[in-house]
């Protein structure tokens, strides 16, 4: 009904329309159900083959933690699963919201309060099936076979999944089937990773922390590498580490409490490369890994609020010739008052020299 923008003011009532709409879209309200439609689709797809999965693979014990719990649990149905979204657990339902009111979201901003998780026993993070060709796929750390030929091409289906207690994996019952286990490398060579375009490889590893500091100078108490303690308690489940060893600040007795920094070795900034490295942790402003060239700041990460580690990939080109050093520093004492640096990496182009 294009002529009713010739009416006075129309042109005026339609753009604030539409601003709030697009307002509602953004915090869940509104949003039109050929989306919800498609992405349904898009999650049977990566889990309907589960439907061939045989029973009793899953462990009596095991329980996961999923934003989007319904066909996933309809694949997997002996999974225990909690909402974290809480719109089937009143735990994390009575938890109050944060967030200021123009970034809530609609049935999706509530979180676990801190240990919940924990408390329920999580364990166990399942990934979309995958073949017998792949199935390391997802990053995943483990992979066990479900089912034997049960793919359409022919191949046997495996679960990949991810555990942040590895005692458990290997202690539990999917020992008396095939379980693969997929150890890290501390290779740099073994990393690639595609950035504008381009296939980088690793050069040097800064550090990937499974054998300690590695000469990174440590101030305060709170800096601690993960994979010289056994437990930390009262921390929500992690994910997406490569391997035990990490940078935390998260203390093993003090928790969120303590404060501190580490300090990496000095490096030289080339031009060609890449610094990639893996954060997790808290989003505070006291919180986070920065990048210092010649003693002065020019970069900063923090966390999202999220024990899920992400990638962090720096072009260098800007730095050459710079001495530069990465620091992780957590100012902050309350809840998320930690960060977490994994796997720190400079990267060069694969057809490159190495320097």
């Amino acid at each position: 009904a294009g002529w009713l923008l010739a009416m006075p003011g129309m042109p005026v009532l339609t753009t604030i329309s539409d601003h709030l709409r697009m307002r509602l879209i953004r915090q869940s309200v509104g949003v039109r159900s050929a989306e919800h439609r498609e992405y349904a689709a898009v999650l049977i797809r990566a889990w309907e083959p589960f439907e061939n999965m045989e029973r009793g693979v899953i462990p009596s014990d095991a329980v996961t933690a999923l934003s989007n719990i319904g066909i996933t649990s309809y694949y997997v149905p002996d999974l225990t699963v909690i909402d974290t979204y809480g719109l089937t657990d009143a735990t994390i339902a009575r938890n109050p919201a944060t967030g200021p009111n123009h970034m809530r979201l609609m049935a999706h901003d509530r979180q676990a309060p801190p240990g919940y998780l924990e408390k329920r026993g999580v364990n166990i993070t399942i990934y979309p099936a995958a073949s017998g060709e792949s199935p390391g796929a997802n990053g995943a750390k483990y992979a066990v076979k479900v089912a034997r030929s049960a793919s359409k091409a022919g191949h046997d289906l495996w679960m990949p999944f991810n555990s942040p207690d590895h005692q458990w994996v290997v202690s539990s019952r999917f020992t008396e089937r095939d379980l693969r286990v997929y150890v890290h490398t501390t290779d740099p060579s073994a990393n690639l990773l595609m950035y504008d375009a381009k296939l980088y490889v690793g050069d040097r590893f800064l550090q990937h922390f499974e054998d300690g500091f590695g000469g990174w100078l440590l101030e305060g108490d709170a800096v601690t590498n993960h994979g010289q303690h056994e437990r930390y308690p009262g921390q929500q489940p992690i994910h997406h580490n490569v391997g035990p060893g990490f940078l935390t600040s998260f203390h093993p007795k003090e928790g969120d409490r303590s404060v501190g920094r580490a300090l990496s070795p000095e490096f030289t900034g080339t031009a060609d490369r890449l610094l990639a490295f893996r954060i997790a942790g808290g989003k505070d402003d006291g919180v986070g890994v920065r990048l210092l060239a010649d003693g002065e700041q020019v970069a900063v990460w923090h966390g999202r609020n999220t024990e899920i580690f992400r990638l962090i990939v720096h072009p260098l080109a800007g730095l050459a010739g710079k001495r530069l050093q990465l620091e992780l520093f957590d100012d902050a004492t309350g809840g998320w008052g930690h960060i977490m640096l994994d796997h720190v990496l400079v990267l060069r182009p694969q057809s490159g020299n190495r320097r």
